[in-house]
Protein backbone atom coordinates (compact mmCIF):
# COMPACT_ATOMS: atom_id res chain seq x y z
CA UNK A 1 0.00 0.00 0.00
CA UNK A 2 1.19 3.32 -0.91
CA UNK A 3 1.37 5.87 1.87
CA UNK A 4 -0.55 9.52 1.76
CA UNK A 5 1.72 11.45 0.03
CA UNK A 6 2.80 9.04 -2.41
CA UNK A 7 -1.00 8.87 -3.30
CA UNK A 8 -1.43 12.33 -4.00
CA UNK A 9 1.69 13.07 -5.80
CA UNK A 10 0.57 10.07 -8.24
CA UNK A 11 -3.18 11.85 -8.06
CA UNK A 12 -4.32 8.80 -6.61
CA UNK A 13 -5.50 9.71 -3.27
CA UNK A 14 -9.17 9.85 -2.08
CA UNK A 15 -11.53 11.75 -0.09
CA UNK A 16 -11.54 8.71 2.26
CA UNK A 17 -7.59 8.08 2.36
CA UNK A 18 -7.59 12.20 3.94
CA UNK A 19 -10.72 11.61 6.55
CA UNK A 20 -8.74 8.85 7.99
CA UNK A 21 -5.33 10.43 7.98
CA UNK A 22 -7.02 13.47 9.69
CA UNK A 23 -9.47 11.42 11.98
CA UNK A 24 -6.19 9.43 13.10
CA UNK A 25 -4.44 12.51 13.72
CA UNK A 26 -7.00 14.01 16.04
CA UNK A 27 -7.31 10.98 18.08
CA UNK A 28 -3.50 11.84 18.76
CA UNK A 29 -4.00 15.67 19.68
CA UNK A 30 -6.67 14.31 21.76
CA UNK A 31 -4.53 12.43 23.41
CA UNK A 32 -1.82 14.55 23.59
CA UNK A 33 -4.16 17.26 24.92
CA UNK A 34 -5.32 14.97 27.95
CA UNK A 35 -1.35 13.73 29.01
CA UNK A 36 -0.56 17.42 28.90
CA UNK A 37 -3.21 18.20 31.32
CA UNK A 38 -2.80 15.32 33.54
CA UNK A 39 1.07 16.19 33.40
CA UNK A 40 0.05 20.17 33.93
CA UNK A 41 -2.24 19.13 36.88
CA UNK A 42 0.25 17.00 38.88
CA UNK A 43 -1.40 13.46 38.11
CA UNK A 44 1.98 12.59 36.28
CA UNK A 45 5.52 13.11 36.08
CA UNK A 46 7.76 14.22 33.68
CA UNK A 47 9.00 10.49 33.15
CA UNK A 48 5.44 9.11 32.70
CA UNK A 49 4.55 12.26 30.53
CA UNK A 50 7.32 10.85 27.91
CA UNK A 51 6.92 7.77 28.54
CA UNK A 52 3.17 7.95 27.56
CA UNK A 53 4.26 10.22 24.67
CA UNK A 54 6.37 7.57 23.36
CA UNK A 55 3.42 5.04 22.49
CA UNK A 56 1.80 7.60 19.88
CA UNK A 57 3.78 6.54 17.06
CA UNK A 58 3.03 8.04 14.03
CA UNK A 59 1.79 5.61 11.15
CA UNK A 60 2.83 6.47 7.67
CA UNK A 61 0.91 8.89 5.57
Amino acid sequence: MDTLIQQVLSGNATVGDLRRVNRVYAQKQRRVAQYTGEYTNGRRTLEQFLAALMYLTPEPI
